[in-house]
Order: structure tokens, then sequence, then C-alpha cells
């Protein structure tokens, strides 16, 4: 089983570099470990790799988030397992039926629709699949990745399968990090899954 998020920029956004992407991200994650008191040191770094081999490909961290189609951008934490897969989406015109179905049964889709709207004409989204059994920093880092990805372009985060808390999205970059990983928060419906990520972080700090 694995779990994705999604996110879908506004049409006129710059596309930002890796070294951007990587800079916000690690930002987010030093700030979110420093809300749990975490004070080890963890750095996100990224490749680009083939779909077909898994080998990794030649690429500039200075130029934009861009891969080809048979690649793509593979975000891990530095001296740990696992990590999460990127991949650039195109757009359909069958995925209309799935936004037209949310904005009849979602409630946050409906006040914000046409600032959706638009992201989708953008004509493309980035998703960041994390696959089951992952160490609980990379079920933290992934999002935090989409939600530097969303930040950079003006865009949103969007899930169905699970990967955050459903009533929750869709969500700015800055209202998913309010609640993502935050088990206080009212009303989260992941809070205790957050909760024990969290406290495993935290107890590997101590080894």
């Amino acid at each position: 089983m694995s779990t994705t998020f999604e996110v879908y920029i506004t049409p006129k956004s710059i596309i930002p570099s890796y070294e951007s992407v990587l800079s916000l991200s690690n930002h987010y994650l030093a700030e979110t470990l420093r809300c749990h008191n975490i004070v080890q040191s963890f750095s996100i770094d990224v490749e680009v790799r083939k779909v077909k081999t898994n080998e990794t490909a030649n690429f500039d961290k200075l130029n934009s988030v861009r891969w080809l189609t048979d690649e793509y951008a593979w975000f891990y934490v530095s001296g740990h397992a696992g990590g999460c897969d990127a991949y650039c989406n195109g757009v359909e015109e069958s995925d209309y039926d799935r936004w037209n179905h949310e904005f009849e049964t979602s409630e946050i889709s409906r006040k914000i629709e046409p600032y959706m709207r638009e992201c989708l004409t953008s004509g493309f989204y980035w998703s960041f699949r994390r696959s089951a059994g992952q160490p609980p920093i990379i079920d933290l880092s992934y999002g935090l990745v989409a939600a530097a990805f969303a930040e950079l372009t003006n865009g949103f985060i969007f899930s169905d399968d699970g990967a955050w808390d459903y009533a929750m999205l869709p969500a700015t970059s800055r209202q998913f990090l309010q609640n993502y990983f935050n088990p206080s928060y009212p009303v989260l419906e992941q809070a205790e899954w957050a909760r024990r990520c969290i406290e495993i972080i935290k107890n590997s700090d101590k080894t």
C-alpha cells in the first residue's frame, strides 16, 4: 500500500529549482522537529532516477524541477533508509470528473473552487508517493517536500488516499503545515499515528 500527496500549481508560477525546494523542505523539517523538541539534525536530499532501471540520472540542482517522462525524482533523508518518489503528471480531461465530484461533495473544495480550477489549467501536477513500511522520518518528510512545492508555486496540496486527514484537504502549504504532524490539532484523524512517528524519531535521537 502507498499514499500520495498531489500538488497543483497556479498557471503563471515560476517552476522552482531543486535547490530552492530542498532549502525550504529542510527549513520546514527543522521547524517541525524543533516544535517537538527534537534536536537531531536531518537533511532532505534528492536524486533523479530512471523509471525502468532506478539508475541515477545526471541533473543540476540549480535547474528547475523538471525531469524527462522516463525519469522520476527520489527525495530521501541523508543517512536513512527509504524515500519518496515524485512524478510529474498531466491533467487529463477525465480528471475533471474526479474534481467535479470533489466540488460537489467537499465543502473545503467548494469554497475555493475558482482557485482550484485555475490551478488545474496549468495542465500538470506533481505527485509524491510514499510506499508502506517507510521509516517515520520519511513519513514526515515527504509531506514537507510537497508543502515546499506548493509554497513555491502558490499551489495547493491534495490527497484522497489517506496520506493525510482528508477533512483537512485541499490546503495551501501554510494551512497544511498548521496541522501536519501536529497531534494536538483539534479533530485530527491521524493524530495517534503522527504521535507514534514523532516518538520514534525522538527516541532515535537518544541512540
